[in-house]
C-alpha cells in the first residue's frame, strides 16, 4: 500500500499545480454566482434555479476534471519517459495505475467538497434548508466522476489523449441518454436502433443511476435502497475499468 499512497500523493500535488484545475474551479464558481443573478428573475423559483445551476456547475467541473486530466494521467508519464524512472523502483505496474487513479480520485473529492461548501453558503444565503439530500446528490456526482475516470484510464491504455477525451465524452453523453435510446428503440419496433440500444445498455455505464439532482430540485424523499444500489453499480464500473486498465498496462510498451 505504501508505494500506491506515495504515487497518489505525488499525483495529487502534480495535478494541483495544473492550470486546468483552477480554470474548472473558476468556471464552477462563476456558474454558481450566475445562478444567483438568474434566480432574481423569478422570485418564486429562485431557490430551484440556483440549486440547478449550482449542482450543474459542480457536475460539469467534476466530469471535466476526470476526463481531461485523466486522459493525460498515464500518457504524460510515458511521453516524458518519467515512467521508466518510476518503474525501476520497487513499484509494480498495477501499483502505478492504482496510485494514479487514487491520486486523481482524491483531488476530485477535494474539488467537489470545496465547491459544495460554496454552494452550501449560497443556499444558506437564500434561506434554503440544508439536509441529507444535498449530501446524497453530491455523492452521486462523485460516483459518476469516478466512473468516467475509470473509463478514461481504460481508453488511455490504447489511445492518444485527444481520442481518449472524445471517447469519454461519448460515454458521458450516451450514459445519460440510455433511457431515451431505449424509448426510441421500442418506438422503432426493432431494427438497427434496437441493437445499438442493447449494446449500449451492457457496454456503457448508465450514468442516470447516480443522477440524483431531483432530490434537491423537486424536494423528493430519499430511497436509500435505490441509492445504495446505484452507488454499488457505479463503484463496480469503476473497479472493472481500473482492473481492465491494469491488465492492458501490463503488456503496454512504455519504452
Amino acid at each position: 500500500m505504501r508505494p500506491i499512497w506515495i504515487l497518489a500523493k505525488n499525483t495529487y500535488k502534480e495535478v494541483v499545480r495544473d492550470r486546468i484545475l483552477y480554470a474548472l474551479i473558476l468556471f464552477a464558481v462563476l456558474l454558481i454566482g450566475l445562478s444567483l443573478a438568474l434566480g432574481q428573475l423569478s422570485f418564486a423559483e429562485q431557490a430551484r434555479i440556483s440549486a440547478n445551476f449550482g449542482l450543474s456547475a459542480i457536475h460539469l467541473a467534476a466530469v471535466a476534471l476526470a476526463i481531461f486530466v485523466g486522459s493525460n494521467l498515464v500518457y504524460k508519464e510515458i511521453e516524458k519517459k518519467t515512467i521508466l524512472t518510476i518503474l525501476t523502483r520497487p513499484i509494480s505496474r498495477p501499483q502505478f495505475i492504482l496510485g494514479k487513479a487514487l491520486g486523481l480520485s482524491l483531488l476530485i473529492i477535494t474539488m467537489i467538497g470545496g465547491l459544495a461548501a460554496t454552494l452550501a453558503l449560497t443556499f444558506h444565503g437564500l434561506g434554503v434548508a440544508l439536509d441529507a439530500r444535498l449530501a446524497v446528490v453530491l455523492l452521486g456526482l462523485l460516483a459518476e466522476a469516478l466512473v468516467l475516470l475509470g473509463v478514461t484510464l481504460f481508453f488511455s491504455m490504447f489511445s492518444k489523449p485527444l481520442l481518449v477525451v472524445c471517447f469519454s465524452v461519448g460515454v458521458f453523453l450516451i450514459g445519460h441518454w440510455q433511457g431515451s435510446l431505449d424509448f426510441f428503440a421500442k418506438k422503432a419496433g426493432g431494427g438497427p436502433l434496437a441493437v445499438v440500444a442493447f449494446v449500449c445498455r451492457y457496454a456503457i455505464p448508465d450514468l442516470e443511476r447516480v443522477n440524483w439532482k431531483d432530490l434537491v430540485l423537486y424536494d423528493q424523499s430519499i430511497d436509500w435502497a435505490a441509492k445504495g444500489l446505484g452507488l454499488g453499480y457505479a463503484l463496480a464500473w469503476f473497479g472493472v475499468c481500473v482492473t481492465l486498465s491494469i491488465i492492458l498496462f501490463r503488456g503496454k510498451d512504455v519504452g
